[in-house]
């Protein structure tokens, strides 16, 4: 073993980069004493029971040396609660900052970092909306000293989404089939939902992509409704702030945007920096603080400064920053390219290059709107997830086999298939016996079995499936098929369809805000495309 070699993750910091970082910690700690915050720093090791309502898979574990269950802290908010809880009042009244490390597991060979710093901002006690704009102010003073000039802010509320529905009067399970496809901007899934809903309100039809001017149009539209109207006021009251004091900042909204954490109850306010493509900031009001710790709930206001974007701003080169860069389009190569072409050059995007593409991976749009990368269908995400491309378009197959850091916005209904479980004749899928299964797709059939409440045995398989059953290596496969014609040449029946199969759009988040205009014009156009061929 290689006592050199550092953990899966882990890194070392050293020289320019550490100073730059370190700069940025002083600078913070001493802007916020100076305007009364008070520096909390809470340890590295928690218990466990601090983050129950945490995505317990991104967690590091330990024992100590009593064996109780603890964990290296994923995130601060949560125990400065612990410690609110702990140690405080409830009519008190404090302001709070801190700077520390996180620790989250990441992906095996992913190239992600597991332990980051955070700092942020917490105001205790505050159930006025002064405590929104303080917050807000603050964070804006921040992008101010640290030079970044083109930061948005973007205004959403997690009480939006449910308040809308509510208002709709719609049964509970379907209610949340739409909540869930508006927050994951799902445009098809909202679409099939939206047809099965009698008078739905027309200035909510396109809501998955109801942010920015979009937004701002569709939120003029819902203030007949007495809670949204409230919410819109306090948006109005957040950007006539920002308008009087900080003129050159942009504010809008989104009404598609999900609950950052289960505890928010209010305005959410995030700092997107364009030419970045990603948050400066992000926070807002979680009354339900406390109630991991304790019955009563305490009125907060929460914002954390992302270290990294002020980092990686600083380090940018000025050839960097360009005025209007093309939307990267990153395809599969081979059938899903070819089908998705003509679509895509319906939609208004011009294509013209992909046409003869001859041995070239690259190619920039005529008009300079686009640049298209051609890579492996299991490559797109890759490129999507590093911040490469700003939409990617592939199978649902390679997507579902994927970690999901993006929004899977349209099925673009090419490339149609089913998943299938397919055995030789006699085979019998009800059986309790413990099966054998074959698959290329490790997830879509542990879904599927753990569904029926089975345990099976799962072979993963990168070659010819279909030789599983035939060599005795299994006793089913899950797999994809068109025709049927490979599974009957084979000798295999199918038993029973898993899911479809298609092409799908998937959107960087980011992107979404930064190409907001170009990319939702494309996106609607391609709705109404896809409508036109179903008739």
């Amino acid at each position: 073993m290689n006592d050199k070699v550092l953990a899966a993750g882990s890194r070392d910091e050293f020289g320019e980069k550490l100073q730059q970082k370190q700069k940025i910690s002083q600078m913070i700690t001493t802007i916020l004493n100076d305007t009364d915050f008070t520096p909390i720093n809470t340890p590295l090791i928690e218990r466990e029971s601090t983050f129950d309502k945490y995505q317990n898979k991104n967690v590091f574990r330990l024992f100590d040396q009593v064996g109780e269950n603890l964990v290296l802290r994923p995130d601060l908010t949560l125990p400065i609660a612990r410690f609110l809880s702990a140690n405080r009042q409830q009519n008190s009244m404090s302001r709070l900052y801190y700077i520390g490390d996180v620790f989250r597991r990441t992906d095996s060979l992913s190239g992600d970092y597991n332990q980051e710093t955070q700092a942020g901002i917490e105001l205790i006690g505050d159930q006025s909306f002064e405590a929104e704009i303080q917050a807000l102010d603050t964070m804006l003073k921040f992008a101010q000293e640290f030079g970044i000039v083109d930061v948005q802010v973007v205004l959403s509320d997690a009480r939006f989404i449910d308040v809308v529905l509510e208002n709709l009067q719609l049964d509970q399970d379907l209610r949340q089939r739409m909540k869930q496809a508006i927050e994951q901007k799902n445009v098809s899934v909202f679409e099939e939902l939206r047809a099965t809903i009698p008078d739905f309100p027309e200035g909510l039809a396109g809501w998955p992509l109801a942010f920015g001017e979009d937004g701002e149009t569709v939120m003029w539209q819902l203030q007949e409704i007495p809670a949204v109207n409230d919410i819109i006021n306090d948006w109005l009251k957040l950007a006539e702030y920002t308008h009087k004091h900080y003129p050159a900042v942009a504010v809008t909204v989104d009404l598609a945007a999900a609950s950052p954490q289960p505890y928010y109850t209010g305005t959410i306010i995030r700092g997107f920096v364009p030419s970045l493509g990603r948050y400066l900031f992000s926070g807002g009001r979680y009354d339900r603080l406390l109630e991991n710790f304790q019955n009563k709930s305490l009125p907060a206001v929460g914002m954390g400064l992302n270290i990294e974007t002020i980092l990686a701003d600083w380090r940018r080169k000025p050839e960097e920053m360009k005025p209007q860069e093309p939307i990267v389009m990153v395809l599969g190569k081979g059938r899903v390219e070819k089908d998705a072409r003509p679509l895509l050059k319906a939609a208004g995007i011009d294509t013209s290059l992909l046409e003869n593409p001859a041995r070239k991976l690259i190619f920039d749009s005529t008009d300079g709107k686009y640049r298209f990368i051609l890579v492996k269908p299991s490559d797109v995400v890759k490129y999507l997830d590093r911040g490469i491309g700003d939409v990617g378009i592939v199978g649902s197959d390679t997507i579902a086999e994927q970690v999901q850091n993006h929004y899977d916005v349209l099925n673009l209904q090419t490339g149609k298939a089913e998943f299938v479980v397919a055995a030789p004749e006699g085979f019998n899928l009800d059986t309790p016996t413990r099966k054998r299964i074959a698959t290329k797709y490790p997830k879509i059939a542990t879904e599927y079995f753990s569904n029926r409440g089975e345990d099976v045995e799962l072979i993963k398989l990168e070659g010819s499936v279909e030789l599983g059953p035939l060599t005795g290596l299994s006793d089913a496969i899950i797999d994809i098929t068109q025709t049927g014609n490979t599974l009957r040449e084979n000798h295999l029946q199918v038993y029973d369809a898993v899911g479809p199969v298609a092409t799908h759009m998937l959107v960087r988040a980011g992107a979404l805000l930064r190409f907001q205009l170009e990319l939702t014009k494309v996106i609607n156009n391609l709705v109404n495309i896809l409508k036109e061929e179903e008739q």
